[in-house]
């Protein structure tokens, strides 16, 4: 779980053409027009995805955009074209009628759409609880142990904030109504997909995508030259990640990696009311357990803390995590008080 993603030529390219897309909906510098210009001209492909990231978008002002930058071809002579000439100018031609077709299409759909109420809830959680929430739309919310989601449904957009603890959402599709969820100073925007998201600590949250692909996005960015203004947006750039990626998410997606089937069972193992170790320190374990019960966990030797632990636990089942460690793993406890438990090295 540790290998660090390498992207392949294709999802690189994807990328790019997310980056630009949002680029074009903030508007173009002269000099990112040449930029732009020139990556287009490199490939069939970087032009097929700027088209399906425009339609993601699914906005005019990126389509004002792109036909600035691939107008009609003049008339020329014969001698003064040339067939490169003439390919390009069809396939520049073909690109912005197919955005703009795609669009129309959208936007006629969305005119004749019914007009969805809005909607404001908030859901939590507490110490050793868990919720299954249908949500207005139809998606379906798993909220974990000690969780805080609210819920902003409007006509136009589906916003929700993730204020604490982590939570597992299955999206229904809906292409007029973009499903955001922000943590922290990002947002997560889904396409039709499933994702799980863990705050790690107050900044930086554990992003998996179990299903389709999502857009992970800044919300801010503060310059050292802009604390006096306070927090500054910033263009609307992100990253795609896809189903079967994992990340820690703090600003920027931080040791992005590829995930087998497996793994992403254990990740969610939580939604079966277990919990899954690989070796981790008992220290960390035990923090882990810690979001599912009051009790507290004191460890007085320093290399009983860095002890690795592997299994399979139940959540909130103390006295089966013991009788575990005691069994397997060679390690004594004694119960202080209800909520506070001692462990160490047992005695030969």
């Amino acid at each position: 779980m540790n290998n660090i993603r390498q992207f392949s030529s294709k999802e690189d390219i994807q990328e790019q053409a997310c980056l630009w897309i949002s680029r074009l909906d903030r508007g173009l510098h002269d000099e990112e027009k040449v930029i732009l210009d020139e990556w287009l001209g490199e490939s069939n492909a970087h032009r097929q995805a700027l088209l399906d990231a425009a339609n993601l978008w699914d906005d005019m002002s990126v389509l004002n955009e792109l036909s600035g930058l691939f107008p009609q071809p003049r008339r020329t002579s014969k001698r003064e074209s040339t067939s490169n000439r003439v390919m390009w100018s069809l396939a520049a031609t073909f690109f912005v009628a197919a955005v703009a077709l795609s669009v129309i299409v959208q936007r006629t759909w969305f005119d004749s759409a019914p007009q969805y109420a809005s909607v404001s809830e908030k859901v939590q959680t507490t110490v050793g609880e868990q919720k299954n929430v249908t949500l207005a739309d139809g998606s379906k919310l798993h909220l974990n142990t000690n969780s805080i989601v609210t819920v902003d449904f409007s006509s136009n957009a589906r916003n929700v904030v993730l204020l604490r603890g982590e939570a597992h959402f299955e999206v229904a599709h809906d292409k007029s109504r973009p499903f955001s969820v922000t943590a922290g100073n990002n947002t997560v925007t889904a396409v039709g997909t499933a994702f799980n998201m863990q705050y790690v600590n107050d900044d930086a949250f554990e992003l998996v995508v179990t299903e389709g692909k999502v857009l992970v996005k800044d919300r801010f960015s503060i310059a050292s030259n802009d604390l006096l203004f306070g927090k500054k947006p910033i263009t609307e750039e992100g990253l795609l990640m896809f189903a079967g990626e994992k990340a820690t998410v703090k600003g920027k997606v931080e040791a992005r990696e590829n995930l087998s089937q497996n793994d992403i069972d254990d990740d969610l193992a939580w939604q079966q009311g277990m919990i899954v170790f690989k070796g981790e320190p008992l220290e960390a374990v035990l923090a882990e357990i810690g979001r599912y019960t009051p009790v507290r966990f004191n460890i007085s030797d320093d290399n009983l803390r860095k002890r690795r632990v592997a299994g399979y636990f139940r959540v909130g089942d103390i006295d089966g995590l013991l009788s575990a460690l005691k069994s397997s793993f060679n390690i004594d406890y004694e119960k202080v008080t209800e909520n506070s438990i001692q462990l160490s090295v047992a005695k030969s």
